[in-house]
């Protein structure tokens, strides 16, 4: 590490002036504003219930006939509209459920029960709005990330520290972060220790002790201390402005499904329609077939399953799952096959070092053997850290973990994808060696890289690398002044939570499980068994998981697709939904995908899939509970035992207790290490 006082000088930052308190926050005549707001967002819902309110007064006041005039004009004034876009859509060619509503409207209007007309108006203007309102604060999560994004940064230049912009961050730049504030860029940390919190990006609420080595990502926030960060990609291409990309994204998605009751549109508007046309017949009296149409009037349906669904995705985004679309959601609740990809999903995607195999180990004592374990290690790191390939970085991050010393090396050579060389000047004690405290040259690669060097390979480690690239590991030579002493086993590591993922699946109605890999079957069993995974299709090329999926969907089954890579795009676009996972998901599979987990912890799918399941099931109970009461309500306005503006009311009620039920989706949903479901109210 370099010394601080070179690197960041002790120069006198003046504070800022606070700021003055905002008008907005001490102006007595807030509330007018906000109102008016309000207002002009949603001027019919809002409107129509001053002008109800009115004409209640006006009717208390023995002024019925202003209170008739009132009535007539929010039928007039606000049926009008809503009647000419349920006209619009059904040129269109799209049928919908309002349609009951719109003949309720006509129907009042013609017969002068004004009263009933303008609570349909209400309700139905309502129904909108609110549908309006639960859009808005679904995405209200997704854009507090956007809104929260970094827009500057600090850093040294002449012995001062100046702010710059984000965007002009630049791969290699030493940004200094202050406590309190956002990272603005992915990087690794130089100098400083301190708690980061990565809740907006991860869901997860502890926050994560960093220490010098360890990678920060953009829009995690500084807790503690001043670190200095040494930028590993631009702002643009960092972690957080990929997310603030997919919030993008799933802002500009249409919902085509957010009302899931005009699936049942069609025979609930027919049977409605015999229903009055019965009650007219029988009765010899058209006010009769008005009081079965408001009764009818589906405000509870169009009310209940968008705030169902839109709550499920406000939901999954507080638990760091962007989901697209109320599509998307509502389809995450039918889904019964899940496939995953291997590398990346349900492995952490990044080889680690396992295990340090010496030629002469059998003849050490458990000390010695450790001595020399940790001199290969380091040697290996400290030629090894001038690389730029993820096997070098996983042999510098494991020396890294055991708090191994690095040596500077000179005369480094690399020939790329095949091994390294260098010189280092070691001075270890404990160890016989002769070159202990000398030149050291340390060689680390592939069995041709150690040939080129005219390097011999003893014939047990020769046979020991076989044997573990046929289980699916990577075994590294290591050889020292010109002879093989060692083997460095790395393998792309399971996820530790990996055991309880199917399981926990299950429990919430997925029936099969399924592994698309284009490893061998040996390490696609191995992972497979650990998983617990039902079906396990080795050596699949991405056209292949593609043909998988489409077999799964010819036969009727809704499919899950999660992985993480370029690779898996194909796949994921195919799915009945694709999940992107992690990290690189963000930038690889997202554009395919309909729904992305900003955290890599594979468990977050069986959180989202509970939320769809969730989500689902609560906006069918609002529709049938809401046509089980109005049904119930028709047979009685058949007999005459219900008047049209009574049924208005009661219709408000039936409002209330679907609502309710959609609310209560928006129950907290956590997973816990076994893949066990907790909520509580929040």
């Amino acid at each position: 590490m370099r010394d601080t006082q070179q690197d960041s000088p002790q120069t006198v930052i003046k504070e800022q002036a606070p700021l003055p308190q905002s008008e907005e926050a001490i102006s007595p005549k807030r509330w007018q504003r906000q109102f008016k707001d309000v207002m002009l967002q949603h001027p019919l819902p809002i409107g129509s219930l001053l002008l109800l309110l009115i004409s209640f007064f006006c009717w208390l006041g023995g002024r019925t006939d202003i209170a008739s005039w009132i009535l007539l004009l929010i039928v007039l004034f606000g049926g009008i509209p809503l009647v000419w876009e349920t006209i619009k859509q059904m040129a269109r060619g799209e049928f919908s459920i309002d349609l009951i509503a719109i003949l309720a409207i006509t129907g009042s209007l013609w017969m002068g029960e004004y009263l009933a007309g303008a609570f349909i108006v209400l309700m139905l203007s309502g129904g909108k709005s609110l549908e309006v309102y639960a859009l808005r604060r679904a995405r209200r999560s997704l854009s507090a990330l956007a809104e929260r994004a970094p827009r500057q940064a600090h850093i040294w230049e002449e012995e001062q520290l100046i702010d710059i912009p984000a965007e002009a961050i630049n791969v290699g730049m030493r940004v200094v972060v202050k406590p309190g504030e956002i990272i603005p860029v992915d990087g690794a940390i130089e100098e400083g220790e301190s708690n980061v919190s990565e809740a907006d990006l991860t869901g997860e609420p502890l926050p994560v002790y960093k220490v010098p080595g360890m990678l920060v990502l953009s829009g995690s926030v500084n807790l503690d201390s001043i670190l200095s960060v040494r930028a590993s990609k631009s702002n643009v291409e960092s972690k957080y402005a990929q997310i603030v990309k997919l919030v993008e994204e799933a802002q500009e998605q249409k919902a085509p499904i957010h009302r899931l009751a005009d699936r049942y549109s069609v025979v609930f508007t027919v049977v409605t329609i015999l229903f009055a046309l019965v009650a007219w017949l029988f009765s010899k009296d058209p006010i009769y077939a008005l009081a079965v149409l408001v009764v009818a009037t589906p405000c509870p349906l169009i009310l209940a399953t968008p705030i169902a669904i839109m709550s499920g995705i406000d939901l999954a985004a507080r638990h760091g799952i962007i989901v697209k679309s109320g599509a998307a959601i509502e389809q995450l609740g039918e889904v019964d096959v899940a496939v995953f990809d291997k590398t990346g999903t349900l492995t952490l995607g990044i080889p680690q070092v396992t295990e340090m195999l010496l030629l002469e180990e059998q003849r050490l004592s458990t000390e010695e053997r450790t001595l020399w374990e940790e001199r290969l290690l380091r040697l290996a790191a400290s030629v090894e850290q001038l690389s730029t390939h993820i096997l070098a970085n996983a042999i510098v991050d494991a020396a890294q973990e055991r708090q191994l010393t690095l040596i500077p090396a000179s005369d480094f050579q690399e020939v790329f994808g095949k091994g390294v060389q260098g010189t280092v000047i070691e001075n270890v004690s404990g160890v016989e060696q002769a070159s202990m405290g000398g030149v050291t040259v340390v060689a680390v690669g592939n069995r041709s890289f150690m040939r080129q060097l005219l390097i011999t390979l003893p014939p047990a480690l020769l046979e020991e690398r076989e044997r573990r690239t046929e289980q699916g590991q990577i075994a590294s030579f290591v050889a020292l002044d010109g002879h093989c002493v060692g083997l460095i086993v790395l393998e792309d590591v399971p996820r530790p939570e990996l055991a309880g993922l199917a399981p926990a699946l299950k429990r919430e109605g997925i029936t099969e499980t399924v592994l698309l890999t284009g490893d061998s079957e040996i390490v696609a069993e191995q992972i497979g068994d650990l998983a617990h995974i039902d079906r396990v299709v080795a050596r699949c090329l991405p056209e292949e998981k593609v043909h998988v999926i489409r077999e799964y969907v010819k036969k009727k089954r809704k499919v899950l697709m999660v992985g993480d890579g370029v690779n898996d795009a194909p796949a994921l676009a195919s799915a009945t939904v694709g999940m992107a996972l992690g990290a690189q998901g963000l930038t690889a599979a997202a554009s395919a995908a309909d729904a992305v987990l900003l955290s890599t912890e594979i468990l977050r799918v069986v959180s989202a899939v509970h939320i769809g399941r969730r989500a689902l099931r609560i906006a069918l109970q609002g529709i049938w509970l809401g046509m089980g009461l109005s049904v119930i309500a028709m047979c009685f306005a058949a007999y005459g035992a219900i008047e049209p503006a009574v049924g208005a009311i009661l219709q408000e009620g039936i409002d209330v207790l679907v609502i309710l039920n959609a609310l209560r989706v928006g129950r907290t949903v956590s997973l816990h290490a076994n893949g066990e479901i907790s909520r509580k109210r929040t």
